[in-house]
């Protein structure tokens, strides 16, 4: 279980640091969604005073440092944003990583990466909107593995470090 989760560490990392170098440039689906709702709250003026609301909140700012630190950065690598799709909706996609050949099944705020000769080693990621927060599925139930905020990510390891990185200013 703890090689499990220190390759869910490692993975995440890596997804991070792609950005930079990947140049990634998605469709920003949580800002969108952020959006959407702002919209609905009557005429211009009501619309123009939540906006201001939802920015000193500030939660165009988490939605937008989400997008792109992470959601993004998966829809560049697998062509899929996990929180641009519809309820029920899923994109498989097959990879051979290390001489594995990988089964990826992306659905509305999960991610499940399966080893297609050796079933037994399945890796699910899933996330909480309310919480902002990513997990890992363990043997021993949820782990925690990411939270975004919106000025920041933190990356939990398994022997309690924190690794926050935050955003650009």
């Amino acid at each position: 279980m703890n090689r499990i989760v220190k390759l869910v560490s490692i993975a995440m990392l890596a997804i991070i640091l792609t950005v930079g170098v990947a140049g990634c440039f998605g469709n920003f689906a949580a800002t969108r969604k952020v959006y959407e709702f702002n919209e609905t709250f009557g005429d211009k003026w009501m619309n123009q005073i939540m906006f201001w609301v939802l920015n000193i909140v500030p939660v165009y700012n988490v939605a937008t440092f989400a997008d792109v630190v992470l959601f993004n950065t998966i829809e560049f690598w697998t062509g899929s944003n996990p929180i641009a799709m519809a309820p029920g909706e899923e994109v498989i996609k097959y990879a051979q990583e290390n001489g594995k050949n990988l089964k990826i099944t992306m659905r509305q705020n999960q991610i499940q990466v399966e080893d297609m000769d050796n079933p037994a080693e399945e890796l699910l990621l899933s996330y909480k909107p309310l919480e902002k927060s990513w997990y890992f599925h363990s043997e021993e139930g949820l782990v925690k593995i990411a939270t975004l905020s919106a000025d920041k990510a933190d990356f939990y390891h398994p022997n309690g470090k924190v690794l926050t990185m935050n955003a650009p200013l």
